[in-house]
């Protein structure tokens, strides 16, 4: 057994944002690189896979939608449980 003490919720919603801000800035980096590709292969990954990507990750986006409980809302039910269990 490992005596390591698990992270408090404060610490896991601080590291989860910076998961968050990572897979943001791939995504982007995805959807530049589909800029050279051919119209139709662009649009369908735009219209699909980076579309449902970045809504399951950020309230954050131009589409229409989300997802019924996305990272932003994770992040913030953790953000507001440290203060209801009274952890620090």
């Amino acid at each position: 057994m490992s005596n390591t003490a698990a992270p408090s919720t404060t610490q896991v919603a601080e590291q989860l944002r910076d998961i968050q801000l990572e897979l943001i800035d791939l995504l982007d980096q995805a959807k530049r690189l589909l800029r050279g590709t051919p119209g139709m292969t662009r649009e369908r990954a735009e219209s699909y896979w980076l579309a449902h990507a970045r809504m399951a990750i950020t309230k954050n986006h131009s589409y229409l939608g989300g997802s019924m409980v996305d990272m932003d809302d994770t992040i913030a039910e953790l953000e507001n449980a440290e203060g209801e269990d009274g952890e620090s």
